[in-house]
């Protein structure tokens, strides 16, 4: 009896935790009848109340880049900042104006700001209780929980400001099942 607890436990310790690793390269939003000028001055509003500020916007080749914004810090051994910056670019075909949002994702260590890494932003889906398991994922503290919040309600707004459904935001994303045991933060 004793060695059937020992393996059910050893097998429960063992078990995978499935979810679902979600790499943004873009999101799009698309909006019939309107001008590059227009586009550009409604998404700097949005990025603007969002906490951004702008980098860089020019209307005639339809870009907007924002600086890069704190989101999150991890009181690690090293300690770690993560900024998000917003690249947007706006093409007009066919009267259709096509608004594309790219985060990058920079991870800073404190101790040496030298020290850093550009990245996609990768959160994690699934189950909440199996997402809850990933540190990084914690809907308080984590920060590519915090991180995928942050890009979501700029997507969201952008499409709101434009009269578009969230469902209609096309996300140009790469999906792949993962092990919520193997995950580093």
């Amino acid at each position: 009896m004793a060695r059937l607890v020992v393996l059910a436990l050893s097998l429960v310790a063992c078990s995978s935790i499935p979810v679902t690793r979600v790499s943004v390269q873009s999101f799009e939003i698309r909006k019939a009848g309107a001008t590059p000028s227009a586009v550009v001055a409604q998404l700097i509003s949005v990025l603007v109340d969002r906490g951004f500020d702008i980098k860089m916007s020019n209307a005639d080749p339809g870009i907007v880049t924002t600086e890069y914004k704190k989101f999150a810090s991890v009181s690690s051994k090293p300690p770690f900042d993560y900024y998000m910056q917003i690249r947007a670019k706006v093409r007009v075909v066919n009267g259709v104006a096509s608004i594309q949002l790219s985060p990058a994702i920079k991870e800073q260590n404190r101790l040496n700001v030298a020290a850093y890494t550009d990245q996609e932003l990768v959160y994690f889906t699934g189950e909440s209780a199996n997402v809850q398991d990933i540190d990084s994922m914690r809907s308080d503290t984590g920060w590519r929980s915090l991180g995928q919040v942050l890009f979501m309600n700029v997507a969201t707004e952008t499409a709101q400001a434009f009269g578009i459904s969230v469902d209609e935001i096309i996300q140009n994303v790469s999906r792949s099942t993962y092990n919520a045991r193997e995950i580093e933060n």
